[in-house]
């Protein structure tokens, strides 16, 4: 076996390589083996460019080898230009001739869904394994590096001398890259490395996103993504661009929930891949956006401006463009400062009629000769991070006293000012803008994901996981008694329970706790008991006990102190595919799965994250409703939630779900009524 290539360095091989070799190489201009060949050469790269085939001597000028051990210099890298039969076999020759990094291109691997294509990307990233190399692929369409410059792939974009820039580009498809390549251009900002990684059969998109950590020109990282394969290392390297003054944008496509929809643990169905993912990024700092225009303009913006977090002042030539920019403001989440009192009175002792607000009216104060200092004013508010002006085409005599103020506010306060203008304006006009510091743009949403983008908040901090001893599980889900002992040993407030073998025994566990009591059926197999009629409440007397016993049919059965609280709440735990752990927190109850309202954090979250989550879901306005009674129950329902990450944390990969449902919430606080730990299987 030889010595594995280390990611870093055939990354860096990769995107800066002293020869690259087609493998493949075509004289039919329609074959991969001739687009990629001729891009390598169009795009300017200095180095040796070679073509591999054992028929032709050269293509278009470009001199050909029938093997690697052939080509006069030392070669870095390849790109496959060959059918996913040949490209197995083809990748070991790489490997043996001394390439560090080869680029798959070619289909039919695991995307085929076929055990023949399963079958070859295996042996794809066994092969990596044992020779050392390292794949890009399959299923790719190559690399691009502007500063290099370096182009290797088949895209459209590939052909192209990009612009270079401070924005990478890092994909699971190739398909996009010139589209995303073309709105860059359009934004007037530049690329610097692009690279899509396909089947990641051996590198990940991760494993780019580090890369760009430490590559100088790399000042904004965007991400196109399928899925993650590693969300806990996606935190970490987010929290490390962060500190590296990098931000990170990106768009996650296929959010579709419809895997969850067998599973055992409510937990499993409520928290989704979408709401997953969404809490990952949140608490990583990295902003998102939902389209591939918002993501190119959230990139550029980024790049010309660094991260604004705060939130959004903006103003309309009209009343009506005013209310458009707040009613698509809510629509997106982008956050509306609220404007201090200083700021307002002073806007508002200028106005001539209606009220003051954000988005501001400018058409209630008259003209610009009596608010020629408003946009200035709103800009300095303090809360505000960053200004947007919605601004139709104008003649000189009416637009110019609008871009004079305009640009006094841009130039005095230091922020970004934006301007959308839907119905477009002359270049001549757009000029007037760009030239006091103001870029213009046409699509309202785009640019409101851009701005979005600027206003995200940075990361939350990771709290440290405590050491825990680890605990085993059975191989199998566990039962309620046995789930609530468990989650007991974490701090985890539990009701008091007894466990029942025969009838009389459950009479005395009665007697013991005290009437009213709950009794449960506990069948092996079985998650939700109620569902069954497993769950008879409120018994007062031995003889409901006993008429209880018989219905439920069960050899073993669960007394349970009957706790009556204001309100029903879900806990729970679940390991989401490529997030990792998260933690889920909600409205319960019987209804959980139908109410879906639930918020998400990823494993470990801060309790100031977990706070401030609850506070906006319904959840969290119910406990902080003045009609609630119970103040000290939102305290200890966060204990409790601390608790169960601390069980999730100890329990690691041994874990696939935890589900406390309901968790009664009042005048006892938060106690956990019924649980199900879920082994991972």
């Amino acid at each position: 076996m030889s010595a594995r290539i280390t990611t870093q360095d055939a990354l860096h091989a990769l995107f800066h390589p002293r020869a690259v070799a087609v493998i493949g190489a075509s004289d039919d201009t329609t074959k991969h083996g001739y687009i990629v060949l001729t891009n390598v050469r169009g795009s300017g790269y200095a180095g040796g460019v070679y073509g591999i085939s054992r028929r032709l001597k050269a293509v278009d000028g470009i001199a050909c080898f029938p093997d690697l051990k052939a080509v006069p210099e030392a070669v870095d890298t390849a790109f496959l230009a060959i059918p996913a039969e040949a490209a197995v076999q083809a990748v070991r020759d790489c490997a043996r001739a001394g390439l560090k990094a080869v680029i798959v291109g070619s289909a039919g691997y695991a995307e085929s869904l076929d055990a023949g294509g399963a079958a070859r990307q295996q042996d794809l990233r066994r092969i990596a394994r044992e020779e050392g190399i390292r794949i890009v692929g399959p299923n790719c369409n190559g690399i691009y590096n502007a500063h290099h410059p370096l182009s290797i792939g088949f895209n459209t974009a590939h052909a192209k001398r990009l612009a270079p820039g401070g924005i990478s580009i890092f994909s699971h498809s190739g398909a996009l890259f010139d589209a995303m390549a073309g709105r860059l251009s359009m934004l007037g900002a530049g690329l610097s490395l692009f690279a899509s990684v396909g089947n990641e059969a051996d590198m990940s998109v991760l494993d780019t996103m580090e890369y760009a950590l430490t590559h100088a020109p790399t000042r904004v990282i965007a991400l196109l993504i399928d899925s993650l394969d590693d969300g806990p290392r996606f935190r970490r390297l987010a929290l490390a661009a962060h500190a590296a003054g990098k931000p990170v944008v990106a768009l996650k496509i296929g959010g579709s929930a419809a895997g969850a929809a067998a599973a055992v643990a409510h937990s499993s169905r409520l928290a989704g891949d979408d709401a997953s993912y969404r809490a990952l990024f949140a608490a990583s700092g990295v902003a998102t956006v939902a389209t591939l225009e918002g993501l190119m303009t959230a990139a550029a913006l980024l790049d010309k401006y660094g991260p604004c977090p705060g939130t959004l002042g903006a103003l309309s030539t009209s009343g009506a463009g005013a209310s458009l920019i707040a009613d698509r403001c809510a629509a997106l989440g982008v956050p509306l400062a609220t404007l201090t009192p200083e700021t307002h009175a002073a806007i508002d002792a200028q106005k001539m009629f209606s009220r003051i607000g954000n988005p501001l009216d400018m058409g209630i104060f008259g003209g610009m000769r009596r608010s020629a200092d408003v946009p200035t004013r709103l800009l300095n508010d303090p809360g505000v991070s960053v200004g947007l002006a919605l601004v139709h085409s104008m003649n000189p005599w009416q637009g110019d006293p609008y871009r004079a103020a305009m640009g006094k506010a841009r130039e005095t306060s230091g922020k970004p000012l934006l301007l959308v203008s839907p119905g477009g304006m002359p270049e001549a006009e757009r000029q007037t803008y760009v030239a006091r510091g103001i870029d213009v743009f046409t699509e309202t949403d785009i640019l409101l994901e851009g701005i979005g983008a600027l206003l995200f908040p940075p990361p939350q901090p990771q709290p440290e996981a405590a050491a825990i001893n680890a605990t085993m599980l059975p191989t199998r889900p566990m039962s309620e008694p046995e789930s609530l002992r468990l989650l007991a040993r974490f701090g985890v407030r539990t009701v008091a329970t007894i466990e029942c073998d025969s009838h009389a025994d459950a009479v005395a566990a009665a007697t013991r706790l005290g009437y009213p009591v709950v009794l449960k059926g506990v069948a092996e197999g079985v998650a939700h008991k109620s569902d069954l009629g497993l769950v008879h409440v409120g018994l007062r007397d031995p003889d409901q006990v006993l008429r209880a016993c018989t219905a439920v049919a069960c050899p073993h059965v669960i007394v349970q102190a009957m706790i009556t609280g204001g309100l029903e709440a879900i806990a729970g735990v679940t390991r989401a595919e490529g997030v990792g752990l998260v933690l889920i927190a909600g409205l319960g109850g019987i209804f959980a799965e139908a109410l879906h309202d639930v918020a998400t954090f990823p494993i470990p979250s801060g309790r100031p994250a977990i706070e401030a989550g609850l506070a906006a879901g319904s959840l969290g306005r119910v406990m902080a409703s003045p009609r609630w009674k119970h103040p000290g129950s939102a305290e200890a329902f966060v204990d409790l939630l601390m608790a169960l990450q601390e069980a999730a944390l100890a329990l690691g990969d041994r874990l696939h779900a935890i589900d406390i449902n309901p968790v009664m919430l009042g005048r006892e606080g938060a106690v956990a009524v019924d649980a199900l730990v879920v082994p991972r299987l």
